[in-house]
């Protein structure tokens, strides 16, 4: 359990928006990670080229075609990916939403289309920087209104996390959680 990886990630607030150029009030939710703890490789391919990761926070109705039961209550999206599904578990813990996902396991992106200056398009293919780490599972710890949200990532848990968020609801993982609070640190400087 030691090779977590902790991702803390809030809603800035307006005056760091304004000096990083960023939109106060963007019509999507988004939450930055200002703080991590461990190294998970995918990540440098999320960061923007100021080198800040970040976010969009998604709801699911609408969008996903599947049965309640399948579906995820919302998903993150970074960088044109989808990072991960939160399914949203209830168990019982008060002023905290609980949930858990996995990255995609898809080897290859949704292509990107650039258009050419004249006029045709090119598709470009995209590999998913996610796709060797498709079985690590995440725990999601947010607060009701996602206005910031810790992300566990747990290697090769992708079939396991549903359990561990069952512990950390149990108190189990608190020592864990406190050594990784106390370990991150910034990613980019707001």
């Amino acid at each position: 359990m030691n090779n977590f990886i902790y991702l803390k990630a809030e809603n800035l607030t307006k005056e760091v928006k304004t000096r990083h150029k960023i939109k106060p009030e963007p019509r999507i939710r988004r939450v930055d990670v200002v703080a991590q703890a461990g190294y998970y490789v995918p990540l440098a391919a999320l960061k923007n080229p100021k080198g800040m990761i970040y976010f969009n926070i998604l709801g699911t109705d609408g969008i996903i075609n599947s049965t309640d039961r399948r579906r995820s209550d919302v998903w993150l999206q970074c960088a044109g990916i989808n990072f991960s599904s939160i399914y949203v578990l209830d168990l019982g813990v008060e002023n905290e939403i609980i949930g858990h996902g996995n990255p995609p396991d898809v080897a290859h992106l949704k292509p990107k289309l650039v258009k050419n200056k004249d006029g045709t398009t090119t598709t470009i293919p995209r590999h998913n920087p996610f796709y060797e780490y498709r079985n690590d599972g995440f725990l999601f710890i947010a607060k009701p209104d996602f206005s910031a949200l810790e992300i566990i990532v747990v290697p090769n848990g992708r079939y396991i996390i549903q359990s561990i968020a069952k512990q950390y609801a149990d108190g189990q993982m608190n020592d864990i959680l406190k050594v990784l609070r106390n370990a991150a640190s910034p990613i980019f400087q707001y």
